[in-house]
């Protein structure tokens, strides 16, 4: 009895761990340009203000001639503020943890008339919560801190003065981390009152792709579509255990370390963007891009004696948005932006607290300032904010609280240069 019970805890610690990675979808991270951020990533790539656009849209690196540099972070803070239903504090909570800071770094060179290589580092899925140990899911999580970082070299091509091509490959690494507290006293493995505190580590890498078009129809628009590919992922590390019994009247802990491995798939993705330069002070911008979640149905973990498979049925994603460019003189450019993503989680039950999706509105602002010809600062913020579905349930699908927010706030900052 005690070894089924340490089976599910260790099997439930490292799927929980990659499926926060995989719910990353619900928090993928779209930041990868300060600037875009300003306008909640309406037009992005297309738009044609940043080298960013080549990990939206490699074909959009035909935009900017020359070479240019870019570098630059995206804070991420979020604010899970969680009500127990049965009224008692002790049971309320908050995920949020310490923002954190996204880097991203991009290089754009272009070789002739037709042809341009370049390079981005992003950070393209990430989560972080953190709750106190003993608050009322810690059996489901009390921390997670995921990190994907991508390396993605790129080619564009200007077949002519309307349409461009672009590809690239792109290089993965993983680096997942989870603990939880999980008491057996009623959760029916075990009845003798076993606690268990597990964490497990995971690292992994991974090839995937991208490709992307640009038409420009008229010389003031631009319409663009991008793919990236799905990216299979196989992640392995160490599972620690610590099983604490009490058998006449005396605890009693054991620590059990055992590899896993996780398999499981990053999601593919594809995106529509527009750009309409409407005169020399305005230009608006519209995005809508489609997710592949629904293609993530289970979660394999292969532990020896530990191994499962939880069954995971999220639903493709999408987000909308719209945003402006006002440039108001020679020196400053004032955008805004407004969006709408779709969350991951299609059966409300699978909702946790270290996975807490929802739908969300974007409302975005952001500045440009351009020092000299070739060098500019961008800076961007974003409130996303959680509607409508937001309660946890327990396994008896009955409702035992509600998150009064789920929201995050983003600033970006970076710097442009073009040599």
């Amino acid at each position: 009895m005690h070894q089924n019970f340490i089976r599910a805890a260790a099997a439930a610690a490292v799927a929980a761990t990659f499926s926060s990675a995989a719910v990353a979808g619900g928090f993928q991270l779209t930041e990868q340009s300060a600037l875009g951020l300003g306008r909640a990533y309406a037009g992005i790539g297309v738009d044609g203000t940043d080298v960013s656009g080549l990990y939206y849209n490699p074909a959009t690196m035909t935009l900017h001639t020359g070479t240019q540099a870019q570098f630059g972070f995206v804070g991420v803070g979020l604010n899970l503020d969680y009500n127990s239903k049965d009224g008692g504090s002790i049971h309320d909570e908050n995920g949020r943890k310490q923002p954190e800071a996204v880097p991203n770094l991009f290089l754009s060179h272009q070789i002739n008339d037709v042809t341009w290589i370049g390079f981005g580092f992003t950070v393209p899925f990430g989560l972080s919560t953190e709750y106190d140990d003993n608050w009322e899911q810690a059996y489901e999580g009390t921390d997670a801190k995921i990190e994907v970082y991508d390396f993605n070299p790129t080619f564009a091509w200007k077949l002519s003065d309307k349409f461009s091509l672009g590809a690239g490959v792109s290089y993965q690494y993983v680096k997942a981390k989870l603990g939880f507290n999980k008491s057996a006293v009623s959760n029916g493995f075990i009845s003798n009152g076993f606690i268990s505190n597990t964490h497990t580590r995971l690292t992994g890498d991974a090839w995937g792709w991208n490709v992307g078009a640009m038409w420009t129809p008229v010389e003031n628009v631009r319409i663009g579509a991008s793919y990236r590919s799905a990216i299979g992922h196989t992640v392995n590390g160490d599972l620690n255990v610590t099983v604490n019994s009490t058998v006449d009247n005396q605890v009693f802990s054991k620590v059990i370390t055992t590899p896993a491995t996780v398999s499981m798939d990053a999601p593919a993705w594809a995106m529509l963007s527009a750009a309409w330069d409407v005169n020399d002070w305005l230009s608006l911008y519209g995005t809508m891009r489609w997710a592949d979640w629904s293609s993530f149905k289970a979660l394999t973990v292969e532990a020896g004696k530990f191994s499962s498979s939880q069954p995971k049925n999220w639903k493709d994603t999408y987000l909308y948005s719209v945003g402006y460019d006002a440039r108001i003189n020679s020196f400053w450019t004032l955008r805004g932006g407004i969006a709408y993503e779709t969350s991951t989680i299609d059966d409300k039950y699978t909702r946790t607290g270290t996975i807490p999706d929802a739908d969300r509105w974007w409302f975005a602002i952001g500045s440009s300032f351009h020092w000299t010809k070739d060098f500019q600062t961008d800076v961007g913020f974003a409130h996303l904010h959680g509607v409508h579905e937001r309660s946890l349930y327990n396994s008896k699908h009955e409702e035992i609280g509600k998150f009064r927010k789920l929201d995050a706030y983003i600033i970006g900052i970076q710097g442009q240069y073009r040599f």
